[in-house]
């Protein structure tokens, strides 16, 4: 295949895809590009597309230099993906065993660091926050293929390296497994070795054990969570604490927590990352905090564009500030001027902002990091009205938690 993508121009893939058919035989369910035989260079498709959306992933995975292989089901994608770990993986998310099978996947040691792509029709603040519940990396749309290609041409390649357990043990209370597994690959890939409990009793036991760096406990554990808490301190436990709870319980188990020390509440519905925010913020040194504002967790859609292009690429936000914000995203820009639009907290009406990069955060485990994949923006400029919107929402947002 002789053609080629323009990063300049506009990529109609539906044009690509019937130029490139006309020089070469209908594109079968699996596409072989030669590579290094160290590198990986799958790219694994689970769901039930139609020709035309074939045509596109052919396309996407030719531009990116991969070979493609389509599943139509789970149970054959697990067999290739178990004799050939694939460079990344996307999931259409209207397959109904889709959570079991990432859930799968990221419970499997050699392919738990495997970029696993939500493919959905639209993205917004369900998609990613439905993706990254179930351990996900990034929401993607066949509607927006430059925004893909760009993702996979920049995920490595090599040979994935075990992130090593150098921040101690973390002890994972919770019963349901999909959230179960979700907390650990992300905590592993930050540098903690896991262990599981799964019943009350055992959470009960191993909750005072003092080998444990860092504790994240369901609160439904436990009718009175503090009591808890207050038994394992007693023991001799140092550890971090994070009590996980839905919506409905937060504002109950963060009160039952005041006059602890290095203890809070997240909830236990949103991205399993934001306990990895969570125990960050409670371990850092207690000096001076040079920060202008607290950095909170919020998500939801933002759409960004290097400053003066056309075209929008699609993240999610994962915390913020009064003067910035992280975006999540596979794909930061390389320029360092973007445009942003998106809602701030508590309020009903988007806002556009213009921002500086201040730094990037490529995929792969990094027991350093304290962010998943994406990029930092110090907030810059945009209309009186739309800055004000945003400094109003972050102050509301702040004083509810507080």
């Amino acid at each position: 295949m002789n053609a080629t993508f323009d990063a300049a121009q506009p990529l109609d893939v539906d044009e690509f895809a019937a130029k490139a058919s006309a020089r070469q035989p209908e594109p079968t369910s699996e596409t072989v590009i030669a590579a290094s035989p160290a590198q990986r260079t799958l790219l694994l498709a689970v769901g039930r597309f139609s020709a035309r959306e074939r045509a596109r992933l052919s396309v996407i995975a030719s531009q990116a230099n991969l070979e493609l292989d389509v599943c139509e089901d789970t149970k054959r994608a697990c067999e290739r993906a178990g004799a050939q770990v694939p460079h990344s993986i996307l999931v259409d998310v209207t397959l109904p065993e889709c959570e079991a099978f990432c859930c799968d996947t990221r419970a499997q040691s050699e392919l738990a660091q495997v970029p696993l792509l939500a493919l959905s029709q639209e993205l917004d603040d369900l998609s990613f926050a439905s993706t990254f519940s179930w351990g996900g990396d990034d929401a993607v749309t066949l509607r927006h293929p430059r925004a893909l290609i760009e993702r996979l041409r920049g995920l490595p390649k090599d040979a994935l390296v075990p992130p090593s357990a150098c921040r101690g043990r973390a002890l994972v209370c919770e019963a349901e497994h999909t959230r179960r597994v979700a907390l650990a690959s992300v905590l592993r890939n930050a540098g903690y070795q896991v262990t599981f409990a799964v019943e009350p009793d055992d959470a009960r036991r191993f909750t005072r054990s003092s080998e444990f760096a860092l504790i994240v406990v369901n609160a439904e554990f436990d009718e009175h969570p503090r009591a808890l808490l207050e038994e394992a301190r007693e023991a001799g436990s140092e550890a971090l604490w994070i009590l996980t709870a839905p919506p409905r319980r937060l504002a109950e188990v963060r009160e039952q927590l005041v006059g602890t020390t290095r203890a809070t509440v997240c909830d236990g519905f949103a991205p399993p990352e934001n306990v990895l925010f969570l125990a960050n913020e409670l371990g850092r040194t207690q000096g001076i905090d040079n920060r202008a504002s607290a950095r909170l967790l919020y998500g939801t859609r933002v759409d960004f564009r290097p400053a003066g292009l056309e075209h929008d690429d699609h993240g999610y936000t994962y915390n913020v500030s009064l003067g910035g914000l992280y975006v999540r995203t596979l794909s930061p820009p390389k320029e360092d001027v973007v445009w942003l639009e998106l809602m701030p907290p508590r309020s009903d009406r988007r806002v556009r902002l213009e921002g500086q990069v201040a730094w990037r955060r490529a995929w792969g485990p990094n027991v350093s990091a304290t962010v998943p994949p994406g990029f930092g923006v110090q907030i810059t400029d945009g209309t009186s009205r739309d800055i004000e919107a945003w400094k109003e929402g972050y102050r509301t947002f702040a004083r509810a938690l507080s």
